[in-house]
C-alpha cells in the first residue's frame, strides 16, 4: 500500500505528498522541489504555508514555483549572507532549522511572508553561533596540544631577514641559509 502522508486541505482526499507536489504547476514544481536536500524538503513543505494569503485560499502555483526556486538557490551556495556582515558556511540542516524556528514563531510573524529575508536572517544567526562554536572549539584545540598550529606570514616581504631565516629554519626550507651561527 503506498503512503498516503498528503491531504489535500479542500475535500480531504489522501495521497503521496508527491503525487500533489508533481499536480502542482502543470508538474514545473516537482523537478525544483526535489533539488532540495532531503533535510530541507520536510520542513520546506511546511514553512511554504508562510505565505498563504490572508484569505486562506493557497499559493499560486506560480508564487509556490518561484519560492521553491529561490530556496533552491540560497541552500545551494553553501554559504549564507547578510548585507554588511561577513559570509558564514551554511549547511542545509540550518536552514531546515531556520524554517523550523519560523514555523515555532508563526503568531507573531506578519503573515504572508513576502520573501526569504527573515528566514536568511535567522539562519545567519544560526551559521554565526555554528561558526564561533568551531572557532572555539579550534582554539582550545591548540590551547589542549591536540591541533598543531602552523602560522604563515601574510607578507614575507615584510619581514627582516633574520626573521625570514627563522621561519625558513622552522618550515625545514632551505636548511642551509639559516645557521644558527646567522642568527
Amino acid at each position: 500500500m503506498p503512503p498516503t502522508d498528503g491531504k489535500c486541505v479542500i475535500c480531504g482526499y489522501r495521497a503521496p505528498v508527491s503525487s500533489f507536489i508533481s499536480a502542482a504547476g502543470n508538474g514545473e514544481l516537482l523537478p525544483e522541489y526535489i533539488k532540495l536536500p532531503q533535510v530541507v524538503q520536510q520542513p520546506f513543505y511546511k514553512y511554504l504555508a508562510l505565505f498563504r494569503p490572508k484569505s486562506g485560499c493557497t499559493c499560486s502555483d506560480s508564487k509556490i514555483i518561484r519560492l521553491t526556486r529561490e530556496m533552491v538557490e540560497l541552500v545551494a551556495k553553501g554559504y549564507v549572507a547578510q548585507q554588511g556582515k561577513i559570509d558564514r558556511p551554511c549547511p542545509p540542516s540550518l536552514w531546515a532549522m531556520g524554517m523550523e524556528r519560523m514555523m515555532e514563531q508563526a503568531a507573531t510573524l506578519t503573515l504572508p511572508m513576502k520573501n526569504h529575508n527573515y528566514l536568511r536572517t535567522i539562519v545567519y544567526q544560526l551559521a554565526d553561533q555554528a561558526d564561533a562554536r568551531q572557532e572555539q572549539a579550534h582554539r582550545q584545540a591548540e590551547v589542549d596540544g591536540t591541533q598543531r598550529v602552523i602560522r604563515q606570514a601574510a607578507n614575507p616581504e615584510g619581514m627582516s631577514e633574520i626573521m625570514r631565516k627563522v621561519l625558513a629554519q622552522e618550515q625545514g626550507g632551505d636548511h642551509g641559509a639559516a645557521q644558527k651561527d646567522d642568527i
